[in-house]
């Protein structure tokens, strides 16, 4: 029993670590891809990685989307509706505020899943989950002061925190689908749902299909990278441990992203943090470590 634990112990580190590191370069590619539009980022990242998925047993996922009912196809759209929405929040608020301060609202992402768990599955948020909102909130608050110095605006920020909620409901969706389709199956539906919902709001968002075409060779690398590492090995990696780790071990990739995005950022394109940012930042990874660390979301694990 001992070394199965240690077993278990050391698959939880290695999901973080990688995931985490997975997610840390999201932020900085998608800015290097500039001066593409965040929704064709979005789009590109997701069509990509569902080809990827899907081309890997086609027979497998089709008997899978056949075996489905008429609501549970629905469930599956709904998914990738909600993630075509996250990213597109999150990628065009990366590109209307700071590095720094982008990644570091994306840690509200526990915390969404928290208050989603009270919502639709009627689990209480513990003390410390409830002290860690609290947290979290006021280090949004923080970063929202800073807004107006170098990059910084607050529009992009409302954007990012908008993204962070709407994950919360893209966990509770898959929360429900867990036992109908097989981790890659799910995967590979969602991302194509997704990709198909983003290639249809593309003519009308502004400026999409303007400018730049075709993309620049760094834009087009940068894309691919997007859809390879965070999309098909982190988010992949998050749907399929979800079935089987905590959520609270799950949630403890958001404050990796954070950290190590943040540091991606410095070092590569030179997006140096604030004072004001950095205060914030700090305030939010307590607020989300003090809430994973209490969390009462494995209870939730049943309750879907």
């Amino acid at each position: 029993m001992a070394s199965r634990q240690r077993v278990t112990a050391r698959g939880a580190a290695f999901f973080v670590i990688l995931a985490s590191l997975a997610f840390a370069a999201s932020g900085p590619l998608a800015r290097y891809a500039r001066p593409v539009h965040p929704l064709i980022i979005a789009f590109g990242r997701v069509a990509l990685a569902a080809a990827a998925l899907s081309l890997v047993d086609l027979r497998s996922l089709a008997r899978s989307v056949a075996a489905l009912s008429l609501r549970q196809r629905a469930a599956v759209l709904g998914a990738g509706l909600l993630l075509a929405v996250h990213f597109a929040l999150f990628l065009w608020g990366l590109d209307r505020t700071s590095l720094a301060s982008a990644l570091s609202l994306i840690s509200l992402e526990p915390l969404a899943v928290v208050l989603c768990a009270w919502v639709f599955f009627r689990v209480r948020p513990t003390r410390a989950e409830q002290a860690g909102v609290l947290l979290a909130t006021a280090g949004a608050v923080i970063i929202a002061r800073g807004a107006g110095a170098g990059d910084h605006r607050l529009s992009g920020d409302l954007m990012v925190v908008g993204a962070t909620l709407l994950y919360g409901l893209y966990v509770s969706f898959a929360r429900a689908l867990r036992d109908a389709l097989p981790a890659r199956s799910y995967a590979a539906l969602v991302y194509t749902s997704a990709a198909l919902f983003l290639a249809a709001a593309l003519p009308a968002a502004p400026g999409a299909l303007e400018g730049v075409a075709p993309p620049p060779a760094h834009a087009v690398v940068a894309i691919v990278a997007l859809a390879l590492v965070p999309t098909l090995i982190g988010h992949t990696a998050v749907q399929a441990a979800a079935r089987r780790m905590s959520p609270a071990i799950v949630a403890l990739v958001s404050p990796g992203e954070t950290l190590g995005g943040i540091v991606i950022g410095a070092l590569w394109l030179d997006a140096i943090p604030t004072a004001v940012e950095i205060a914030g930042a700090a305030v939010i990874l307590v607020g989300a470590t003090v809430a994973i660390l209490g969390s009462n979301l494995s209870a939730a694990r049943g309750a879907g």
